[in-house]
């Protein structure tokens, strides 16, 4: 359980989102989210430098993960999408799903998109060389993987894994059963579970 959940982790690191206020316009929820990923960032930042990367890397490298997440990708990200909107689109009041539907495409799906190419990437061996896995073939399968998922399944699976995660830590805590994972996570558990030569 606890190594599922770490990769998990590292699917949701981007996972911040400015719920709308009443009355908050589009500039107001950009200006929150930037403000909320930029502290997190700095959180992240100061886990890294107190952690032992080599004792154990698929932790370490999950917080190198979180770091390129919220202090490279979801900033720049962010930057370039209010470029695209005019003026009167910023000053609009918006909801908490307005937002979202307008936000996840353009920031949020790409976001979880390059995390999950880059947990399978070059550095996927150094992350998992301690795992007990064949790495290689692991690492490969792992990479296929997710080459298949869109943007939008990406975003979908580390939506799910943050909805997911604190319900399955309650229950992990009181010696309970996991919850059933959405069908979204549950789909990439399996593809993992394949990768690795396990089965359910």
């Amino acid at each position: 359980m606890f190594r599922s959940r770490v990769l998990f982790v590292a699917l949701t690191a981007f996972q911040i989102i400015a719920l709308a206020r009443e009355g908050n316009t589009l500039a107001d929820e950009l200006r929150i989210f930037k403000d909320e990923t930029a502290a997190q960032c700095s959180s992240v930042k100061e886990q890294l430098e107190d952690f032992r990367v080599r004792a154990d890397p698929l932790t370490g490298y999950t917080l190198k993960d979180a770091i390129q997440s919220l202090c490279v990708c979801l900033p720049e990200k962010t930057d370039v999408f209010r470029g695209t909107l005019t003026p009167e689109q910023l000053a609009r009041p918006v909801s908490q799903e307005e937002f979202l539907a307008l936000f996840n495409p353009a920031v949020g799906d790409k976001c979880a998109a390059e995390q999950m190419h880059a947990m399978y990437g070059e550095e996927c061996p150094k992350r998992f060389r301690k795992s007990g896995l064949n790495t290689a073939q692991y690492c490969s399968c792992m990479k296929q993987v997710v080459s298949g998922y869109s943007e939008a399944e990406s975003g979908a699976i580390a939506a799910a894994a943050s909805d997911y995660l604190p319900s399955a830590a309650e229950a992990e805590s009181k010696s309970d059963p996991a919850p059933e994972r959405p069908a979204a996570l549950e789909r990439y558990y399996q593809a993992d579970l394949a990768c690795k030569g396990k089965k359910k």
